[in-house]
């Protein structure tokens, strides 16, 4: 949070007026995104390619419930610790030392929170389809590496999507990434209007539906191809 900042700042007394935001928005902006991050980063894939080297997720298929389920709820256990642990004391340590600032209205701040959970929801299922692959190539840290550098990228984590250049910008806009961190802190910084809130929740709640079927379709042909690496 604190390099974060700086970074901005210093660019800013560089180019003022050059991104489109101010200076306050745009550092609550970085450090909020810093602030939140460990809530995106804890779905199945490891879990799963584990299980599978381990030999071990034959237990969990035999539990009386829905593996897509069981993983979902196991993430958002971790999420809800990671709620208490990290993300609300780094937002504190942000407001009293980082210049955080808070939402400007109620609404915005519950609005906030609605895109934050679409777009855990958003992530989770890509990381479920990445927790798929494993069933077939059995070691997922290559692919998995490769996943979330572009998941950062595209999702606005560290530079906001509205600062990507032609075609670049277009992709971005496109992919279900943004839907992660650029969505709801853009909400949050009161960078889109009531009508592009609108927009940009429908825009979630679009890749989440197809996220959903695509990871549901997925595993149910995986899973029958798996084969105990363990015992």
């Amino acid at each position: 949070m604190y390099g974060t900042r700086w970074l901005w700042i210093t660019l800013y007394t560089q180019r003022p007026g050059a991104f489109g935001v101010t200076l306050q928005q745009m550092v609550t902006y970085g450090v909020l995104s810093m602030a939140v991050q460990n809530l995106f980063f804890t779905g199945p894939p490891y879990y799963m390619a584990q299980q599978v080297r381990s030999g071990a997720i034959d237990g969990d298929l035999l539990k009386p419930l829905d593996f897509h389920f069981h993983m979902l709820a196991r993430s958002t256990g971790e999420m809800l610790f990671r709620i208490l642990v990290m993300a609300l004391p780094g937002m504190l340590v942000g407001y009293f030392l980082f210049d955080l600032q808070l939402p400007a209205t109620v609404r915005t701040g519950f609005l906030f929170v609605a895109a934050l959970l679409l777009g855990y929801l958003v992530n989770f299922h890509l990381e479920f389809i990445l927790g798929s692959i494993a069933l077939l190539t059995l070691e997922i840290h290559s692919i998995d590496w490769a996943f979330h550098a572009t998941s950062r990228f595209f999702s606005g984590q560290f530079v906001p999507l509205w600062l990507f250049p032609g075609v670049l910008g277009t992709l971005a806009n496109i992919l279900p990434f943004r839907s992660i961190f650029s969505i709801p802190l853009s909400i949050y910084t009161g960078v889109l209007s009531a009508g592009a809130i609108t927009q940009a929740i429908g825009f979630q709640l679009l890749w989440l539906i197809i996220l959903l079927i695509m990871s549901r379709w997925l595993w149910d042909r995986v899973q029958t191809r798996i084969v105990s690496q363990g015992g």
